[in-house]
């Protein structure tokens, strides 16, 4: 079984742990889309990953005969037409720290994007994670904003860390872990190349914990680089049951395993 990875947005920005606590308030169990009816199982879990199981199929496909296997032969269909049998599942798991969706189905994520836009009444849509530095300054023009994160360790307890610095402009103990993000407005992208691959560098070393660079295009439209998110798919195998389905709890207790968790 494979997921995907991808870039997720809410009204231009990446969801945060509100957002989803919003969906899973008024989203609904039951979701039409076109001809297809979708059922949507939706949770948060170990507070930074969210959990959206859908089960779904063309409520519109209908035959009035079936092939009975056991003789071969043609029957009437005992199905009736209000009836829906959901034989299509999707997966999906967003992971609020690194702004990462994973899905089971990449051809299927508008099924995700579709469905939070509809319940939360706003703009949504993915974007492909950028996988190297070289590939994030032929992509934008413009540096906007960086964001890094420092967690407590022994590395960054010493006392010219940033980490430290921060903690003593306050006057206050120093936290489990702190989030700085600098602006650029609209820097050009080429005169900071450096500067990004010295980020890498210390995010490597364990000085940063994590790196996220947002640039603009020719467009307008934000890309995303993140320093930690390299990995464009996971895959782990799961055998199907009898009826040809994956035990949804199995998905779920796996991928989480993948990612750490």
């Amino acid at each position: 079984m494979k997921f995907s990875s991808m870039l997720l947005y809410v009204n231009d920005e990446f969801p945060t742990k509100l957002t989803f606590t919003k969906l899973q308030d008024i989203g609904r169990v039951l979701y039409r889309k076109g001809n297809f009816l979708y059922s949507v199982e939706q949770e948060f879990v170990k507070e930074n990953y969210y959990w959206m199981y859908f089960q779904y199929d063309n409520e519109s496909l209908y035959s009035d005969t079936v092939v009975d296997t056991s003789d071969n032969s043609e029957k009437s269909n005992p199905r009736p037409k209000n009836q829906v049998e959901m034989r299509y599942q999707l997966f999906a798991c967003y992971d609020l720290e690194k702004h990462l969706l994973y899905l089971s189905d990449y051809n299927k994520k508008a099924t995700v994007t579709d469905y939070i836009s509809d319940m939360l009444q706003t703009t949504v849509m993915t974007k492909n994670v950028l996988k190297s530095i070289d590939e994030f300054v032929s992509a934008v023009k413009y540096l906007k904003s960086v964001t890094f994160t420092q967690r407590r360790t022994l590395y960054t307890d010493i006392p010219d860390s940033i980490f430290r610095k921060q903690a003593n402009l306050f006057g206050l103990d120093l936290p489990e872990h702190s989030k700085l993000k600098l602006d650029y407005g609209f820097s050009p992208i080429g005169i900071v190349k450096t500067t990004l691959q010295n980020w890498g560098l210390k995010r490597d070393s364990g000085e940063f914990d994590d790196v996220i660079v947002v640039g603009i295009d020719d467009s307008g439209f934000e890309n995303t680089f993140n320093f930690s998110t390299m990995i464009a798919s996971i895959e782990f195998d799961l055998t199907r049951d009898e009826n040809y389905r994956y035990n949804p709890e199995s998905v779920r207790v796996l991928l989480l395993a993948k990612l750490g968790v």
